[in-house]
């Protein structure tokens, strides 16, 4: 079974069961308090006139977006997902802004260079093979002064170093059912504040702001490396 399969038995299948999330009656009730690492996203980003989500799904990113880019383009592994987001897409008045393309982002990014004034890679970096090749490549796809917007899981989150100091393996991948799914979609890499900082300045690029998102995410946000259980990166090429 390769890549693609795996995220088709979860996707396409439907097999895929969210975890729960942390004190959902807190956080219905103090919804507004809630940020989502995509809304974190959209308000690190200016209007500009192209725009990449990497790893976009079924393009819920991008269509938040749709009134900051005059082009927008989003490349996932799963053909069901770029399926459901093409239909999304042919809803709206302005469709022909919204480009998806299927395609394997552990391989060359089908897209010429210094193409996107922004690109973004949320949720996504964690789970392919060679971080370094990946960020070479959002360069390469970046003009000059072009902005990336980067979320992975922060494993030096507080609750995950509680886990590992009681021998517990944390948690920081959405799948609840390992069994059926195929996978617990588990990332292959985990980062730090610190890695991942290092990670985008061996490949050139200049750190504008560190932030995190979730539930109380601009009191957290005052120590994100240890208060947030993402690490979200505005960087200039």
């Amino acid at each position: 079974m390769n890549e693609q399969q795996l995220y088709e038995k979860q996707y396409g299948q439907k097999k895929l069961i969210m975890r729960k999330m942390s004190f959902p009656f807190l956080r219905r009730l103090f919804k507004r308090f809630d940020l989502s690492r995509e809304d974190l996203a959209v308000s690190m980003l200016d209007k500009g006139n192209k725009f990449l989500d990497l790893g976009c799904g079924n393009g819920s990113l991008i269509f938040k977006l749709k009134d900051k880019f005059s082009e927008l383009y989003g490349i996932d592994i799963s053909p069901s997902r770029i399926k459901e987001a093409e239909e999304r897409a042919r809803s709206i008045s302005d469709s022909q802004k919204f480009h998806f393309i299927v395609s394997n982002l552990n391989e060359k990014i089908p897209l010429p260079d210094k193409m996107f004034d922004a690109i973004t890679c949320v949720a996504t970096l964690e789970h392919l093979f060679d971080p370094y090749f990946v960020i070479d490549e959002i360069y390469r796809l970046l003009r000059s002064g072009g902005i990336l917007i980067l979320e992975v899981p922060n494993i030096a989150y507080f609750k995950y170093r509680l886990h590992l100091l009681l021998g517990k393996l944390p948690a920081t991948s959405a799948a609840a059912n390992w069994k059926e799914s195929g996978w617990d979609s588990g990332p292959l890499h985990y980062f730090t504040k610190k890695s991942l900082i290092k990670l985008l300045e061996d490949c050139g690029f200049k750190i504008i702001k560190v932030s995190g998102s979730g539930f109380l995410a601009c009191l957290r946000n005052w120590w994100p490396s240890l208060l947030t259980g993402d690490i979200c990166i505005k960087a200039k090429k």
